[in-house]
């Protein structure tokens, strides 16, 4: 296989120059070429105060199996600095030859407890080791002056792992990619009756710090019905139960307002339930099977919509909200947003 490897600066165009030990001859005429810029996004967890990624390269291959190579210069994210709609470039306006290209993922440094990927918890530092040491992403077909704009949404509720043995790991599970002009984000309300009540019900579901942890389950309406059908965060639910495709978790605020937001979600119909169990959600098993864990309350159905340019915020009440507006103000559905 050949490989092609380029350089670039992040906030310029850079230029493509091949290499390697084939004979071919470079075409010095004008190549037709798009521009792809790549964000990272993060939907947080409990327990954590950082989750660093250090990225290594870009790699894609075309569709003559020929594979490209660009420096990402050993960038260094804090996911935590990233939340809900706010997100990252690590690529911005990238030229690269038009073409279909597959196999297309960014590698990690892994870590080794001094250098590379790590998280901090209540106990320290600790190495982050990533699986198969890439962040895989969709494969795509850039035309002739093209400009692709990717988000990269690390849900950190699905894809970090701790074990005793492993330590911190980062599965992919907890990875998805959306191209950002068919996406939109997920603003949400919920009743404070549904908080009280949840912990009234669960009160074995209270965390180490006394407190209980409240997260959004977001699934695909389209294998989704009902309450009887939301899973937890486990990967591989038991038949007639879905994995939610994004957790978020639910924020108190200083009016007394329970809120969350959950970005970067392709447009399309949605259902999302509400739990104050999350502290008993582990991903690495069936806590719903098990009956450790249990889904409190389901929100119903929403439609997120992307708008002309993508990014458009819908916005979700979940339960009765009383009198007040709520912390996003009531907004109402389809609000403009980023």
């Amino acid at each position: 296989m050949k490989l092609f490897q380029y350089a670039f600066l992040f906030s310029a165009i850079s230029a493509v120059t091949a290499c390697g030990g084939s004979s071919d001859t470079v075409d010095t005429k004008e190549q037709q070429a798009g521009l792809i810029s790549i964000a990272l996004s993060d939907s947080p967890m409990a327990g954590v105060s950082a989750v660093q990624l250090q990225l290594g390269q870009l790699m894609m291959t075309d569709a003559n199996n020929v594979e490209h190579s660009y420096s990402l210069n050993n960038m260094t994210i804090n996911m935590l600095d990233y939340q809900g709609k706010a997100s990252i470039n690590v690529v911005d306006s990238l030229q690269i030859p038009a073409g279909q290209y597959h196999n297309v993922y960014m590698t990690v440094v892994q870590g080794d407890g001094n250098n590379g990927c790590y998280v901090d918890d209540g106990q320290g530092r600790h190495a982050l080791t990533v699986e198969d040491g890439v962040l895989p992403m969709q494969n795509f077909t850039m035309l002739n002056a093209e400009n692709h704009t990717y988000t990269m949404e690390v849900n950190l509720y699905q894809g970090l792992h701790y074990g005793q043995q492993y330590g911190y790991q980062l599965a992919q599970d907890g990875l998805r990619t959306v191209n950002n002009l068919h996406m939109g984000h997920m603003l949400g309300d919920v009743d404070p009756q549904w908080i009280a009540s949840c912990e009234a019900a669960n009160p074995d579901a209270v965390a180490a710090n006394g407190s209980f942890i409240h997260l959004a389950y977001i699934y695909p309406a389209a294998s989704v019905t009902d309450i009887s059908q939301m899973g937890d965060v486990y990967a591989s639910p038991a038949a007639g139960m879905t994995a939610p495709m994004a957790v978020a978790p639910i924020h108190l605020d200083d009016d007394g307002n329970w809120y969350f937001g959950m970005g970067y979600l392709p447009e399309g119909e949605y259902r999302v339930g509400y739990s104050c169990s999350g502290n008993l959600d582990d991903p690495l098993t069936d806590d719903t099977s098990s009956g450790q864990f249990n889904m409190f309350a389901d929100a119903g159905t929403v439609t997120i919509v992307a708008g002309a340019t993508g990014g458009t915020d819908t916005y979700v009440q979940c339960g009765m909200m009383g009198t007040g507006n709520g912390h996003w103000g009531g907004m109402g559905m389809g609000m403009g947003g980023g």
